[in-house]
């Protein structure tokens, strides 16, 4: 009987790590567009809205997570956790989140900053609870981006935690590969 007990805490405990998956592709629309895939899960898609970026150095960037199929059907059974951003190449580089454009997160989302080494700072945004699978968009402003000739030359790397209910809470820790943008040419 002890023996079965420890199996199935086993059991348990593997369901309840979450599973790493990685993009299956990075596409750049041009250079202030650009989206990950992860094979029937869903997408990440970073759009970069850049002006005047010499002179005010501010980039904001629309960020959207939308878990749906490649055909467009929203999973019903996928709730997110968090939504991850982080800038690869910027050293100086902050980040903020503006809350009063496109589908504004209520107050309660939590939002937190920080720095990975060397010197990539990212920002989180975390809902109090799983929220619903829909699309999450979120501006997030990038404050000093470097600057390649004149433009804009950022790489980001999104990160997104989501819990499939029809697999007994089975958790999705989505990484994106390196996604590069730069301010309208």
């Amino acid at each position: 009987m002890v023996a079965s007990v420890l199996v199935a805490v086993s059991t348990i405990e593997l369901i309840a790590v979450p599973l790493s998956v990685g993009s299956v592709s990075v596409t750049n629309n041009g250079p202030e567009v650009a989206y990950a895939t992860f094979q029937g899960i869903g997408q990440y898609y970073v759009n970069a809205q850049c002006s005047n970026v010499n002179a005010t150095r501010i980039c904001p960037l629309l960020v959207s997570m939308s878990m749906s199929t490649p055909d467009g059907v929203l999973h019903d059974s996928l709730y997110t956790r968090s939504m991850t951003l982080k800038v690869m190449n910027s050293l100086g580089t902050t980040l903020a989140v503006e809350v009063d454009t496109y589908t504004t997160p209520p107050a309660s989302y939590q939002v937190a900053y920080g720095l990975d080494p060397p010197w990539s700072p990212y920002v989180t945004i975390t809902a109090p609870s799983n929220a619903p699978s829909a699309t999450w968009t979120f501006t997030i402003i990038v404050r000093n981006p470097q600057v390649v000739n004149g433009r804009m030359a950022l790489q980001i790397i999104g990160k997104a935690q989501v819990v499939d209910s029809h697999f007994l809470g089975r958790t999705y820790n989505l990484t994106t590969g390196v996604m590069q943008l730069s301010d309208y040419p």
